[in-house]
């Protein structure tokens, strides 16, 4: 999404401020601008100020398509000094389907019970059959990568037909899936993503065999719309120190997961999506980092809305 506004001075209207600070999230400003700025999402690869009054713009990327964004600008003048709110600027990704021609009649709900999981080195894909008159085909669209652009993988014709494996995915990536039924014009609604990660050979480098036991986090459902639950696994029979915080893309710490000691074997921890300040933490891609023990561990988590 691109962002545009006039560039103030450093002093009043006057010569050129130091820097910019926008941050955004998915949650309404409300009442309280300073709490919402405490947890919003800081941008990033912003521009030098222009001189006062000329335009200035930046472009946000990695955002969520279809999904209802606020954003909050400030500035910062040479000696360090933070400008006041600006407006509120309100907007919407668009849709990464390509949208239906003019006057299309398309199909008006999308895939139902979509899903895609990852079975024995390829991803299986299923579906609910649907009753629309109007939905001729089922499209299935990929990407590579988890905020990679979709592009058409295949098309499903006959209506009967309620799974579909993709042989054609690499071990060690990552895939997004998403699924519109469609008519001979365009494509309907199309369903939530589903990501799936293809795992490692056994043996391949890097990798533990495995029956060895191993420092690890592991989050679920992933991804998620509300709690999630860290599954951690600690190696030493005596225990030991855990330490697991979230970060956005931008390495900003969004919350604190684990923190302290805990005992071997494997401990659950329940995160209800909340950020240090409490507050609810926006849809995007994050990373769960830290230690246990000796041992640093990752996770990849995506949140939907």
């Amino acid at each position: 999404m691109t962002l545009l506004w006039t560039a103030p001075g450093d002093d009043g209207d006057a010569g050129r401020a130091a820097g910019y600070d926008l941050r955004y999230s998915t949650s309404a400003v409300g009442a309280d601008t300073s709490g919402w700025w405490g947890s919003a999402v800081a941008a990033i690869s912003l521009p030098r100020p222009s001189i006062s009054g000329q335009s200035d713009s930046a472009v946000v990327s990695g955002l969520v398509p279809e999904t209802t964004y606020h954003f909050v600008l400030r500035t910062i003048d040479d000696a360090g000094n933070v400008s006041g709110f600006s407006n509120v600027l309100t907007a919407t990704t668009d849709s990464e389907i390509p949208p239906p021609a003019p006057g299309c009649d398309v199909p008006a709900l999308m895939p139902a019970q979509f899903s895609a999981v990852e079975d024995s080195g390829a991803v299986a894909l299923s579906w609910s059959p649907t009753s629309d008159p109007v939905a001729g085909a089922l499209h299935l669209w990929r990407a590579a990568g988890a905020s990679g652009a979709v592009t058409l993988l295949a098309t499903v014709s006959d209506p009967a037909q309620t799974l579909y494996r993709d042989p054609s995915v690499r071990a060690g990536g990552m895939y997004r899936y998403r699924a519109t039924w469609a008519a001979g014009c365009g494509d309907g609604p199309a369903t939530p993503s589903r990501v799936v990660s293809i795992p490692d050979p056994p043996g391949s480098p890097g990798e533990p065999a495995a029956s060895s036991a191993v420092a690890a986090v592991h989050a679920y459902p992933n991804p998620s719309t509300d709690v999630v639950h860290f599954l951690i696994h600690v190696e030493n029979p005596s225990g030991g120190h855990v330490q697991i915080r979230l970060f956005d893309l931008s390495g900003r710490v969004i919350a604190e997961i684990a923190d302290g000691s805990f005992p071997s074997g494997e401990t659950v921890i329940s995160w209800p999506r909340l950020t240090r300040n409490g507050d609810r933490v926006a849809p995007g891609y994050y990373e769960s980092l830290g230690t246990i023990g000796n041992t640093s561990v990752r996770e990849r988590l995506i949140l939907l809305p």
